[in-house]
């Protein structure tokens, strides 16, 4: 059988069950034994696809990045309200450059910061047009999203960083706050450097700082929380319903607020009133919502300060007063509300904690009460079939001494095989033993496409007896693994025994098992069992491996559950798939490990 058609068969089989086949590597043997010739045209065709698509990954995330970054300058200083520095109230660009980074992580950075640099040196040539103010400004403002990207995942959690803890919070502030210092500062110098004596140098820093804290503090957590909600689990449809209408809700009492006199606001404290809100959000939806509604009032301030509407934009103020009034409501309501889904998120977290605890608990205790009754299920199970063989070989040695004359080779023969079954016998109850041992023992290399070979072996007249073909294919390439030997074997035959017990009561004709041991990635080996029997209805496929879960008449409900045992002992999972129909695949992975790093971790 040639390598393709190989791996047509086992696609067609495993296509069936939904699942995907184990690949067969490139250049290994084929039928005859003969290895495959690599292609090295096709090999060399395919790494400059792959470097191709990289290349085009990287710049459409530049350009995403720099789109959306320009995108919002362009809105900024079309509506800001400029000081004579041309600082705004709040630079929201910076939120986006800063939370991108943050949100991409180190591998994706640089991509989105060529992105930022471009998009930065074309907004400042429009609103500035010197070629040395948009050299300083297109620097600094990538320093500064580097700056505070770098901070956050030096000390807050890299690419796992979400706003769902009051830490978070405010290591983002105060990532916020650092990181403006020296950028706000370079820029200042800068513009009073070329403008001349009327930039003065430290209200320009301070306005420049004020508004990069700002719009990073107000724009970074919706961005990065966007970014959480799409590579993790989406919010479901009900948190979206809930979500947006409070989300429209605040901005209608929002815009209501600001729209208010300033007698009203004096005696009411309005600045207040969306908190309720923002409380609605953040106990009953993620954090992304408390962002959101915290850039939603924000930009409702900032653009009522900006065409002298309501308080923020009473003409008998100073324009420097409204600005700091507006900055400090900003900081105010979004910190305020970033805290409380910080919060909630904790409790939330929490809870999810204690109900996982509360199951493991349960799980615990029946391993505990299945222990006893395990260990004389194990002992039953493991020395029965060879008792049964010890049994027919000493019955056989009878009838043979009984001929005349005696027919001593075969005996002898018997012999041998009963003493081989009395030495796998106490390996057994050693396996068993070293089983419910709290520290393991008698761990050496195994490989385990060996231990799959005897398996089958060993149960070939059963499973010639109900006319059940086997296709195996087990790897001679993985490496042996560090693990009990006898524990193995146990899992691996209970897995076939399975398999082979639900295909005898089918009365379908094809009886089909397939065993695979391969290896998958560079750590790991995996062993497949399948066959072609009724099935696991799905009411049941959750609860497979519970310990005193059984669906056979006779069974105690144990095997499947000390299997789960023995491979989580060796650091492996053990899973099923099946639709209840046609078979069932179990499958179990183990990790591959040096003897020096099994015996570190045993």
């Amino acid at each position: 059988m040639t390598q393709d058609e190989q791996q047509e068969r086992v696609g067609s089989s495993f296509a069936k069950h939904g699942l995907m086949a184990p690949s067969l590597p490139k250049g290994s043997s084929g039928a005859h034994g003969m290895p495959s010739p690599p292609i090295l045209g096709k090999s060399q065709r395919s790494s400059t696809a792959e470097l191709a698509r990289r290349w085009a990954g990287h710049v459409a995330l530049a350009v995403a990045v720099g789109a959306a970054y320009l995108l919002v300058a362009k809105v900024t200083m079309l509506g800001a309200a400029f000081q004579p520095d041309k600082s705004t109230l709040f630079w929201p660009a910076a939120g986006i450059s800063s939370g991108a980074l943050i949100a991409l992580g180190p591998r994706r950075r640089w991509p989105a910061v060529a992105g930022i640099l471009a998009a930065e040196a074309a907004a400042a040539h429009v609103s500035w047009n010197d070629p040395l103010i948009t050299a300083a400004l297109a620097l600094w403002n990538p320093v500064e999203a580097l700056t505070v990207a770098w901070l956050v995942a030096r000390y807050f959690g890299g690419t796992d960083f979400a706003l769902d803890r009051a830490r978070n919070v405010f290591g983002l502030l105060g990532a916020a706050v650092v990181g403006s210092v020296v950028p706000s500062l370079g820029a200042a110098v800068v513009k009073s450097l070329l403008l001349g004596p009327s930039i003065m140098l430290l209200p320009t820093w301070q306005r420049w700082f004020a508004g990069d804290v700002v719009g990073i503090v107000t724009v970074a957590p919706l961005v990065i929380g966007l970014a959480n909600a799409l590579r993790r689990h989406p919010p479901s449809r009900s948190e979206y319903v809930e979500g947006t209408l409070a989300l429209l809700s605040l901005a209608i009492v929002t815009s209501i607020i600001v729209l208010l006199p300033r007698k009203a606001w004096d005696v009411l404290l309005p600045v207040g009133w969306p908190f309720p809100i923002l409380l609605w959000l953040a106990a009953r939806t993620r954090p992304v919502f408390a962002a959101a509604g915290a850039f939603l009032v924000s930009s409702i301030i900032v653009w009522t300060t900006t065409f002298g509407i309501g308080h923020f934009g009473d003409a008998n103020t100073p324009l420097g007063d409204r600005v700091l009034e507006a900055q400090a409501a900003i900081l105010f309501l979004a910190v305020g509300a970033y805290v409380l889904a910080a919060l909630f998120a904790e409790r939330r977290g929490s809870e999810a904690l204690l109900a996982r605890a509360n199951t493991m608990l349960q799980r615990e205790r029946d391993n505990k009460l299945m222990n006893a009754e395990a260990t004389a299920a194990s002992i039953a199970h493991e020395l029965k079939q060879p008792l049964a063989a010890m049994g027919m070989n000493a019955d056989a040695s009878l009838v043979l001494l009984e001929q005349t004359p005696p027919n001593l080779p075969r005996v002898k023969n018997a012999l041998n095989n009963i003493v081989a079954d009395v030495h796998r016998t106490g390996k057994a109850l050693d396996g068993i033993r070293a089983l419910f041992r709290t520290v393991n023992q008698g761990w050496e290399p195994v490989d385990v496409s060996e231990i799959c070979s005897e398996v089958l072996r060993s149960l070939r007249a059963e499973l010639n007896d109900h006319g059940i073909s086997v296709e195996s294919e087990l790897s001679s390439k993985i490496p042996p693994i560090q693990g009990n030997r006898g524990q193995l074997q146990q899992v691996i035959f209970n897995l076939v025994h399975n398999a082979v017990e639900a295909m005898i009561g089918t009365t379908s004709q094809k009886r089909m098992l397939r065993l695979v041991t391969q290896r998958r990635d560079r750590d790991r080996i995996v062993v497949l069992v399948q066959d072609t029997g009724p099935g696991i209805v799905p009411e049941q496929l959750d609860h497979v491996f519970d310990a005193f879960m059984t669906t056979k008449p006779q069974g105690m409900g144990l095997g499947l559950a000390i299997c789960q045992i023995i491979v989580e002992r060796h650091g492996g999972e053990l899973t099923v798939l099946s639709d209840g129909k046609e078979g069932a695949l179990f499958q179990f992975s183990l990790p591959i490990k040096s003897s020096d790093e099994a015996a570190a971790g045993h």
